[in-house]
């Protein structure tokens, strides 16, 4: 007959490995830190430093958010870029290929393609007019008539 028993730290550092494999496809930067938090008890476990689970469940708490606070900032500056990099389309100069109507919607020519843009401004923008991207918001581009 089996002993499906398994020990503590064989426990932990399965569901440590779980969290940081669903860290992949999360990319939330919180479960990383919570699965290292239970890699760290596994290891404590396994050592025999944490004998009893109130023991584990306050390593485990107290190191996933130590974790999470001294490391969450780097590692998401490391792994998700430079957010403060504004994106490539703002401020480009485009041509309007259909007239853009206060509070409605036009055309402009980007990048080969025809898209869907709409302006804040009080007048209409006539075809051929150059506008400015402001931003992309879905399948809209936000633009303002160029100075």
């Amino acid at each position: 007959m089996m002993d499906w028993s398994f020990s503590p730290a064989l426990v932990w550092a399965v569901v440590g490995l779980v969290l940081l494999i669903a860290e992949l496809m999360a990319v939330s930067f919180i479960l990383c830190f919570i699965g290292l938090g239970a890699l760290v008890v596994a290891l404590t476990a396994w050592l025999g430093l944490t004998p009893s689970f109130s023991s584990q469940l306050i390593v485990f708490t107290v190191s996933s958010l130590l974790l999470m606070a001294l490391l969450r900032k780097t590692a998401r500056k490391l792994f998700a870029g430079q957010a403060d990099a504004p994106p490539d389309y703002a401020g480009q100069r485009v041509p309007v290929v259909g007239a853009i109507p206060p509070g409605g919607e036009g055309t402009i020519q980007y990048r080969g393609s025809v898209w869907i843009a709409f302006s804040d401004a009080a007048e209409t923008i006539p075809e051929g007019a150059v506008v400015q991207i402001e931003a992309v918001e879905g399948i809209r581009v936000k633009v303002k008539p160029a100075a």
